[in-house]
């Protein structure tokens, strides 16, 4: 493994973390909150389903990354920028996701619903993010060479934050996420490069 993969990914894997963790913690927080808390809390399935597809996602981002290895010999800062900015956005996204103060909060369908234009403005940065991603691994025919679920992924992602920031429906927004988890599902393990020694 090189020394400017290796330092590259210092920086994204401490991002990726701290995103892990926001996650984690703010599930360990709602358990709590829902559990002792003085007022009830309204759980929330979109709430759940949107963390869990980020929280894969960002777990799907650091093993493919690991391919830039194979792939970049030298790297460039427009690449560590790229790299580095994909990271924050998928922390943004679970930082949306999750309150800062439980006490503040008895729904988390209103929650999220007050969040919402937030959270797929960011979310189709993200998108927009891995299109560029997987250019720089390999141009447009390592784009289509994906496949199907490949390629029509940031269309139809597209598709969901267009509906995502006019829909006030918390079950169409739980829908999207099932959808968006099942296709990173499929997807992700199905085509998830082997890492070499």
């Amino acid at each position: 493994m090189s020394d400017q993969f290796q330092h590259v990914m210092v920086l994204t894997s401490i991002i990726i973390g701290l995103g892990i963790t926001n996650a984690l913690l703010g599930v360990s927080g709602a358990i709590e909150r829902y559990t002792e808390g003085d007022r009830p809390l309204q759980l929330s399935w979109a709430s759940a389903f949107w963390l869990a597809q980020v929280f894969l996602w960002m777990i799907l981002f650091w093993w493919w990354e690991f391919r830039l290895v194979d792939i970049l010999k030298h790297w460039t800062l427009w690449n560590y920028f790229l790299i580095i900015c994909y990271a924050v956005v998928l922390f943004l996204l679970v930082a949306l996701l999750i309150p800062n103060d439980w006490e503040k909060v008895d729904d988390l369908n209103a929650y999220f619903l007050s969040k919402r234009r937030w959270f797929y403005s960011v979310y189709l940065l993200g998108v927009v993010i891995d299109v560029m991603d997987s250019y720089m691994k390999g141009g447009w025919t390592y784009i289509m060479g994906q496949g199907v679920l490949g390629w029509a992924y940031p269309v139809v992602n597209t598709l969901v934050v267009a509906i995502g920031l006019r829909s006030r429906r918390i079950r169409t927004h739980t829908i999207m996420g099932i959808v968006s988890i099942v296709w990173l599902v499929v997807f992700g393990f199905e085509f998830a490069p082997l890492l070499h020694r």
